[in-house]
């Protein structure tokens, strides 16, 4: 992993080169001095991030009605609305230690069915042929 800058002086980690001692140094220092970083070849197809940004803002378009069924009085608490942590942060998010049931009930909940289009063994064949994405 290497450390580099954007032309912004953002810390860039390049995760396309294998691990040296000094990459948790680098982690450490862009999250230390800047808060943030950019991680570029992360080895994740542009194409499956679409389809997650695309998951993603159709789950925080659902009517609150829906997304409150996971909510803070729920069994799973997996929804945080508005106004509960801030007026600007609102949040779903699956539970550990097993994330993969807690998708799945997550999914259920919310979908009143079990969607397989995200689930790992799709992902991991998928991302055995795909290229890394180039920034």
């Amino acid at each position: 992993m290497s450390n580099t800058k954007s032309h912004a002086g953002t810390p860039i980690l390049d995760l396309s080169q294998p691990l040296q001692p000094c990459s948790l140094s680098s982690l450490y220092n862009a999250s230390k001095d800047w808060g943030l970083f950019h991680i570029i070849n992360y080895g994740i197809s542009k194409d499956l991030c679409s389809q997650i940004q695309t998951l993603s803002k159709h789950l925080f378009t659902l009517p609150s009605k829906t997304k409150l069924r996971l909510g803070p009085l729920s069994s799973l608490n997996s929804y945080t609305p508005l106004f509960i942590a801030s007026p600007f942060f609102e949040s779903l998010r699956v539970n550990g230690p097993n994330f993969y049931v807690s998708a799945d009930n997550f999914a259920e909940i919310l979908f009143d069915k079990k969607d397989s289009k995200f689930r790992v063994g799709t992902y991991i064949l998928n991302e055995r042929e795909a290229p890394c994405p180039c920034h």
